[in-house]
């Protein structure tokens, strides 16, 4: 089944061009690194207005701020689709990033995995599908196009053990199954007590929370456990990768300074061949 992701720019700090930019780095993302690892077929378009997109698309859109203080949210719409707010930030383009891939992984926001607990003193849990939490610090992003996107887990995240030469995560910054890096998280619902569990990494400090149970009419398990989440996730400390410039300098003065070289050479060799033609004709 195709799903069509819709982005739209609700703040004056994105333009068209960098909004059509960071789509296309994010189509290219999902076909090339997310579709084959997760079994998605998906389109990511960009529209200059939620009343240009067509019917069955699901909207992420990105605005000055948003509720709940937080960086990023997934919701649902009355006919049951799926949307995400992004809340502009300079590296934008990476929540956004983040949130069009645990979208498509998980629409329902209910999607969970029988595993291992990362508490020791827990067995079996059913932990939440969000593939970005556990490296969603912007230092493991990684570059597509020049815009920094972010790194997922795999679905061997959920094995009972390591095994040498897996892929746990695209970019590789995990090595090993239900593991937390610095700056990242995980939820979990456990069947004995019938909690919600995060476990949080800050530097090289873990600490585990007991969200208690789940409250009648919570929505769903993902949006249950973003009310723990969004004000820890405003307060990261935001480390790019070297090498990578954050979106939020695109059609700033630090534009020239982004371009990559060899694209600016292609469009103006290709500018080139068009003069010269016209010019012949």
């Amino acid at each position: 089944m195709l799903n069509q992701v819709a982005l739209v720019s609700q703040t004056d700090n994105i333009s068209s061009d960098d909004l059509s930019m960071v789509s296309a780095a994010l189509q290219k993302q999902v076909t090339r690194d997310v579709g084959p690892v997760w079994n998605i077929d998906a389109t990511v378009d960009s529209f200059t207005s939620l009343d240009d997109v067509p019917l069955g698309y699901w909207h992420v859109i990105i605005e000055d701020t948003i509720p709940f203080d937080a960086q990023g949210i997934h919701l649902n719409e009355d006919s049951g689709q799926p949307y995400a707010l992004v809340a502009y930030s300079d590296d934008w383009s990476l929540t956004t990033s983040h949130e069009v891939i645990e979208m498509l992984v998980d629409p329902s926001g209910n999607r969970t995995v029988a595993s291992n607990s990362p508490d020791p003193d827990q067995g079996r849990v059913l932990i939440l599908v969000e593939a970005c939490d556990p490296s969603e610090g912007s230092q493991f992003g990684y570059s597509v196009n020049g815009v920094l996107v972010s790194d997922f887990y795999t679905p061997q995240f959920f094995d009972p053990v390591a095994v040498d030469g897996v892929r746990y995560s695209y970019t590789g910054a995990l090595t090993e199954p239900r593991q937390v890096l610095d700056g990242g998280y995980l939820s979990w619902w456990d069947p004995q007590t019938k909690h919600v569990f995060q476990l949080f990494v800050n530097g090289d400090q873990q600490q585990i929370e007991d969200r208690g149970p789940l409250p009648a009419g919570f929505g769903t398990l993902r949006s249950f456990s973003d009310r723990f989440t969004n004000q820890r996730r405003m307060n990261l400390k935001k480390t790019q990768p070297a090498g990578i410039m954050l979106t939020g300098s695109i059609g700033k003065k630090a534009k020239a300074t982004i371009l990559d070289k060899s694209t600016k050479a292609n469009a103006d060799s290709l500018r080139s061949q068009i003069q010269s033609l016209k010019a012949r004709s």
